[in-house]
């Protein structure tokens, strides 16, 4: 089977709990499971206990060889918060050649889910809709079965807000990776002034823009019906009268956006519909800023 037939079974198979497993396993055939998402569990050194730390850390069969108290460390510490972001308004409703956008986002998202989980790291769950923030998922034991079950309810509908609303909940200090995936198109500048209200030295922020290949570079031709997903406004236009003013200015949009999100501790990723998911995993753990 080539990869867009597989990417396509993969995408139909309406189970999120699947499909993150056959991605997690594509990825461990290719032996790219070097790159973690978070820290985790990975053991690396002891140190000594201090009076703080978790009991379970400690080593008992090795203070039952030596009596001293030494705890496991990983390679980072391992208190990693995985913070998922998914944007649900109606542009993410957007379809083509048999893919949904809102369908590989929560794909992607449960991937990346599922890979944190397995290494120990906590994660939570974020909505964007409706010009709000809401978070449906906070981290705990049970957090990855919870994601899997809010994905799958996830509806997509209404526009994304554009008037700079100041969302605290996205200003935390703490230490964490945040994953946004979106297609970011916006009416003003609204996108850009969320990204940049979540920077913080103790975060890395990682953007998946997910886009059709005919929202990239249009190639149609005849009277197309066309229709705004946020709004629910249609019309009727010659494509090929559209097509030239249309491919300049998206991307415009597209090279100014890239030069927006050049920031310290943002990274942006761009997919089209057609990249197959696990590609595009490997793609951001393999980046030298992300990795």
């Amino acid at each position: 089977m080539d990869k867009s037939a597989e990417h396509l079974e993969i995408i139909k198979l309406n189970n999120l709990q699947l499909a993150a497993k056959v991605i997690s396993d594509k990825l461990r055939q290719g032996s790219h499971v070097g790159k973690r998402i978070g820290y985790g569990a990975e053991f690396e050194q002891y140190r000594h206990y201090e009076p703080g730390d978790d009991l379970k850390r400690i080593d008992w069969k090795l203070f039952a060889r030596s009596e001293k108290y030494q705890i496991k460390e990983s390679p980072i510490e391992s208190n990693f918060h995985l913070k998922l972001i998914l944007d649900l308004s109606g542009s993410m409703n957007y379809e083509e050649e048999g893919i949904n956008r809102l369908t590989y986002a929560k794909i992607l998202m449960a991937s990346l889910a599922y890979i944190a989980f397995l290494q120990g790291d906590n994660i939570s769950l974020y909505f964007l809709q409706h010009g709000d923030i809401v978070q449906v998922v906070a981290p705990g034991a049970k957090s990855f079965q919870s994601v899997l079950y809010h994905l799958e309810k996830a509806e997509a509908k209404g526009k994304w807000q554009n008037d700079f609303k100041d969302f605290p909940t996205l200003k935390s200090r703490e230490k964490e990776m945040i994953m946004m995936v979106s297609d970011f198109l916006q009416e003003e500048r609204e996108w850009e002034a969320l990204v940049k209200s979540m920077i913080h030295p103790n975060k890395e922020i990682l953007l998946y823009q997910i886009l059709g290949q005919q929202e990239m570079q249009m190639e149609m031709s005849g009277n197309i019906r066309f229709e705004d997903l946020e709004s629910g406004h249609t019309f009727h236009a010659e494509a090929m009268d559209l097509m030239k003013d249309y491919n300049q200015s998206i991307q415009s949009y597209l090279n100014q956006l890239d030069t927006t999100f050049q920031l310290q501790g943002v990274t942006m990723l761009r997919a089209s519909l057609a990249e197959p998911i696990a590609e595009l995993i490997f793609r951001s753990l393999s980046n030298k800023q992300f990795a």
